[in-house]
């Protein structure tokens, strides 16, 4: 088999605000429901066939540095473990990794999309996005990005799932900028193993849904996730700061789960006080290719 061909996509990253975990026995209707915003910055995959038509293992680069990755790798053996043949997979970030922004579930998903084009497997997006959501699920590493940066916007998940399996809903938005300060890595698998902290998730998690639906809006969005980040114990004595600092500017900041993150809508003084401050804008649009 000789490799000229290569794939680029790209997949929007996703900071959830509020969430409540859904244990069930099948990984594809194990998920999450709860609100979050997809924003422009995300990922972008490159994939495509070893050159060496000897190697038959698969080799994954993030951010220019061979890693483990198992959640890309997961994709990658289910998409193209029985083709015998090796794979390179490069996922470039424009997003912090391991801080809150869906970066484990937007890679599984641009390398899903991106081995669904190279090997011409003519699966629909739904079900190329049940494949990402399922590594998710598997490893451990996040339970309901993947829906969200199939669909972009401001998404209401209502039901647990990947696209065809969960429901969502989106709020109206008009493109606005969000400011966020990282302070450090925070592995998501941790949390989802913590049964404690699991219950006072869900706890607030269904309390903060119940007030999104009563009113469903952006600023109402902000309100109710930085009361879930306030009462959900979750976040770190920095993020609480933060929070409390743009509260006291007169603005809404909340922590994107999970991650020690904080963000907020347009610009904020006071998170400038926490440390370097980026931003990127909310976007309706979701994973997709982008080159091929």
């Amino acid at each position: 088999m000789e490799n000229t061909r290569k794939i680029k996509t790209f997949s929007p990253s996703h900071i959830t605000g509020f969430f409540e975990i859904c244990d069930n026995k099948n990984p594809l209707y194990k998920g999450s429901v709860g609100g979050g915003i997809v924003l422009e910055a995300g990922c972008v995959t490159e994939v495509s066939l070893s050159e060496d038509l000897s190697h038959k293992e698969t080799k994954i680069e993030i951010n220019g540095v061979e890693a483990e990755a198992n959640t890309s790798k997961y994709v990658v053996e289910s998409l193209a473990g029985k083709y015998k043949i090796g794979i390179i997979v490069s996922t470039v970030f424009d997003v912090p990794v391991g801080a809150g922004f869906g970066a484990s579930g937007a890679g599984a998903l641009s390398t899903a999309i991106a081995l669904n084009a190279l090997l011409s497997l003519d699966m629909t997006s739904n079900e190329v996005a049940q494949i990402a959501h399922l590594a998710e699920v598997e490893n451990n590493t996040g339970l309901g990005d993947v829906i969200a940066e199939t669909c972009g916007g401001v998404v209401i998940r209502k039901k647990p799932g990947p696209p065809g399996i969960g429901i969502i809903d989106r709020i109206p938005h008009r493109r606005e900028k969000i400011s966020y300060v990282v302070f450090r890595e925070r592995p998501t698998k941790a949390v989802l193993m913590d049964d404690s902290m699991k219950r006072g998730i869900n706890e607030a998690g269904r309390e903060a849904m119940k007030e999104l639906i009563r009113k469903p809006n952006l600023d109402n969005f902000m309100l109710v996730s930085r009361k879930f980040s306030l009462h959900s114990e979750v976040i770190s004595d920095k993020c609480r700061d933060a929070i409390e600092a743009v509260e006291a500017e007169g603005k809404v900041a909340s922590a994107a789960m999970i991650g020690d993150t904080v963000f907020v809508i347009g610009e904020s003084e006071a998170l400038k006080e926490f440390g370097e401050v980026k931003g990127s804008r909310i976007t309706d649009v979701g994973a997709r290719v982008v080159l091929s």
